[in-house]
């Protein structure tokens, strides 16, 4: 072990090391706030005045209940502190972590420009040995072909001026069961000492197991993993449940059925769509990989096609069951319950709910929403207001399509909301919140992705 990192592995022992998270969204807060209710100093870095203007004022912007309860008393103590500024952050701190956005661009191919942006940025503000570690979602190479490169320059080198690790964020946004201390930490540096380091750090503010891999690539390899076996697995089901709406099987049911099987099965649900951050976007980090080694994804291609049919389905669907109502859904007023992309959350990052709207609109349908946490969407350059409650926005509709998990919807009372819809009104439940008999028994006439 070198001198260097013996020194800084003592300062995170003793909690003594300063940290820095660069990228102050629903990844980096909670990590903001572990850090520091650990007992580690903490200051984050945006480029976004209002989050900054946010965290210095003890405000909590992320839908995430941990950093909610702790983030005002750590603010008021001083533990965490916010700025604009990365050589002001990243200067006098001995761990830097980078939670920066790595969407898509227009073309669908990754967009890596706020994570090159940071790695130029850092390598002009070394003062002192640093391990820096990059959570950003990127495919396997990013941290040591990409950001590594970028940080060496200024004539910065392993070891004497920094260790570098890639370990994956595993946030699940608005989860109450699982948050940022509690879910297992993946950890691979560019060689042993900054893998010991990663690994010394994140248990000190962990209450879950550290788990070490050989290279950074490989655990930008696991995140790959982890959230295209999800994307795939949504697939496969979306497509089985449209099949088993036509076969006239309650394909619900059996996938219910098929979870009572202790080994090798694990339930994936249907929907209208795939919605949020990370699963529409990250399984085409791989896929460009893929191109530049010459090899075709296919299977995450044909899962893209058939998750992109999912609110097209729906919409179809729906329509066929207006037009055996003798409705038109020209001339029906549809209400879409949920603008979030998954329930408990006000995220509405490529929810199924837009393409909805965007479908409804082109069919000149007359549209009314209602999310509890959204007040309003704009897609297409149109607003859409939540109405004031349920009851208000099923008034006088044909229809209703509940899009979104959200649990208040499994309470309402459903003969009330169909009394104050128009004859015949249509209950489509995308998430299979409500069962078929109660459904109908308050009047509607029941459909449900998966079930005949």
């Amino acid at each position: 072990m070198n001198e260097n990192t013996a020194v800084l592995l003592d300062k995170i022992r003793s909690k003594t090391a300063k940290v820095c998270v660069v990228g102050l969204g629903y990844v980096g807060v909670p990590l903001a706030v572990a850090s520091a209710q650990a007992g580690f100093r903490v200051i984050g870095v945006d480029l976004e005045k209002d989050k900054v203007s946010m965290i210095n004022k003890g405000v909590c912007y992320v839908e995430d209940a941990y950093s909610e309860k702790h983030l005002p008393e750590l603010v008021r103590t001083g533990s965490i502190s916010a700025t604009e500024s990365l050589s002001e952050g990243a200067n006098g701190s001995d761990i830097v972590i980078v939670c920066v956005p790595t969407p898509l661009n227009e073309k669908g191919e990754p967009d890596l420009s706020f994570l090159r942006s940071v790695a130029r940025d850092l390598s002009k503000n070394f003062s002192g040995f640093k391990l820096v570690i990059v959570e950003s979602t990127s495919f396997p190479g990013t941290t040591t072909d990409i950001f590594q490169p970028l940080l060496e320059r200024n004539g910065r080198k392993p070891d004497r001026d920094f260790a570098l690790v890639y370990s994956p964020e595993r946030i699940d946004y608005g989860n109450a069961k699982f948050g940022v201390r509690n879910i297992p930490k993946v950890v691979g540096g560019i060689n042993d000492e900054s893998t010991q380091l990663g690994a010394e750090f994140y248990k000190a503010i962990l209450d879950a197991p550290v788990v070490t891999v050989g290279s950074p690539s490989v655990a930008e390899a696991t995140k790959m993993l982890e959230n295209i076996f999800r994307y795939v697995n949504i697939a496969l089901v979306n497509e089985l449940a449209v099949l088993h709406e036509a076969l006239g099987v309650d394909f619900i049911e059996a996938i219910n059925a098929a979870a009572t099987k202790p080994f090798g099965f694990m339930p994936h649900y249907p929907g209208p769509g795939v919605g949020g951050h990370c699963i529409p976007k990250d399984p085409f980090y791989l896929v460009f990989k893929a191109k530049q080694a010459g090899f075709a994804l296919r299977l995450v291609s044909a899962s893209k096609a058939v998750n992109k049919t999912m609110p097209v389905h729906t919409i179809e669907r729906l329509a066929t069951a207006l037009k055996t109502g003798k409705k038109n859904i020209t001339d029906s007023t549809v209400t879409i319950w949920g603008l979030a992309y998954k329930g408990e959350v006000k995220d509405t990052r490529r929810s199924p709910s837009l393409e909805l709207l965007k479908l409804l609109k082109q069919s000149r349908a007359k549209i009314r929403v209602f999310d509890p946490y959204v007040p309003r969407v704009t897609v297409g350059g149109k607003v859409y207001e939540s109405s004031s409650s349920e009851a208000e926005s099923v008034r006088d509709a044909d229809a209703l399509i509940i899009a979104t998990a959200h649990s208040a919807f499994r309470g309402v009372d459903l003969s009330k909301m169909s009394g104050l819809m128009r004859d015949r009104p249509i209950l489509y439940d995308t998430r299979n919140l409500r069962n078929r008999k109660e459904c109908e028994e308050a009047g509607f006439t029941y459909l449900a992705t998966g079930r005949p």
